[in-house]
């Protein structure tokens, strides 16, 4: 094996290395990125079960004939 082949190999073998490093970084930020998702998606779930109990609530306060009085427009 002559010395630039050599020399060639070992700059493939540098750049392949780099590369590798590169998207394992990316493939960590995405892992990171996913789990702060998750966390929002499950506040916001956990939101919209809330406001569904208020709703549920308020229908059936409405149907019991302990309705809201309506609001008066001001001034």
């Amino acid at each position: 094996m002559d010395p630039s082949s050599v020399l060639l190999a070992l700059e493939e073998l540098k750049k392949w290395r780099e590369r590798r490093k590169r998207i394992r970084e990316r493939i960590r930020q995405l892992d990171r990125r996913r789990t702060v998702l998750k966390k929002e998606l499950d506040g916001v779930r956990h939101k919209i079960l809330e406001y569904g109990r208020v709703l549920q609530e308020l229908r059936v306060g409405a149907q019991a004939g302990s309705a809201i009085p309506p609001i008066s427009p001001g001034r």
